[in-house]
């Protein structure tokens, strides 16, 4: 009868995934169908990027009701690592929005009178790159409907190395934040997090949203 695949290998299987190149992705999805056919439903819809019928949100929610709570946060973010790695924000954004709603992530956005910020220890690269999307578009949400920012914005990505990267999260957040010239600097005395102020974070998303208005 061979051994009955558990959670933590279908686990494994998701996180073999996140590592393999699209057009080999077939063969893993064939495995996980047989080990756990949920999971291998979500599976397929994600990959076959189908969007607008909110289907992949059920199935996914479902899924996640049948798995043990031990495993939840490791499925998800191998799911949204999945989504990063094929170019599917809105489907990460799916992801992490059902994550929030179903509390396998807690405190990942922060607000007190002087500071905001957007926690992201526990996130997988893809997950915490999905978080900092979600987390921009919000200031600049904040920022339309007239609402005053903080005097300091902070991301905080933990202590030293993250063990889903060889990388480091804080190294890969570095890089990103260039890409975007998003204003925030590693700051000297707290380690892990990236800081600005409001007038800088300001300044930075304004100039974001009329650049998006031209290229719309």
């Amino acid at each position: 009868s061979g051994i009955t695949p558990d959670e933590r290998f279908c686990g494994c299987l998701l996180n073999v995934m996140t590592q393999t190149p699209k057009e080999e992705l077939d063969k893993l999805i064939g495995c996980i169908e047989r080990a756990n056919p949920k999971l291998g439903v979500v599976v397929k819809l994600l990959v076959a990027e189908e969007t607008g019928n909110g289907l992949f949100k059920q199935e996914a929610n479902e899924l996640f009701s049948l798995i043990g709570t031990d495993v939840q946060k490791a499925y998800c973010n191998c799911l949204i690592d999945l989504c990063v790695n094929l170019n599917l924000l809105e489907r990460a954004c799916e992801l992490l929005d059902l994550g929030l709603t179903l509390d396998i992530y807690r405190g990942i956005q922060s607000k007190s009178p002087t500071q905001w910020s957007l926690h992201l220890k526990s996130l997988s690269l893809g997950a915490a790159l999905t978080a900092l999307h979600v987390w921009i578009n919000d200031l600049s949400k904040a920022l339309e409907i007239g609402e005053e920012l903080p005097s300091v914005l902070g991301i905080n990505t933990g202590h030293g190395k993250h063990k889903y990267s060889d990388k480091g999260l804080a190294s890969v957040l570095e890089s990103h934040l260039k890409d975007l010239s998003a204003p925030f600097h590693e700051a000297p005395d707290k380690v892990g997090w990236f800081l600005t102020t409001d007038i800088a974070a300001k300044s930075w998303l304004k100039s974001r949203s009329s650049a998006e208005l031209v290229t719309a």
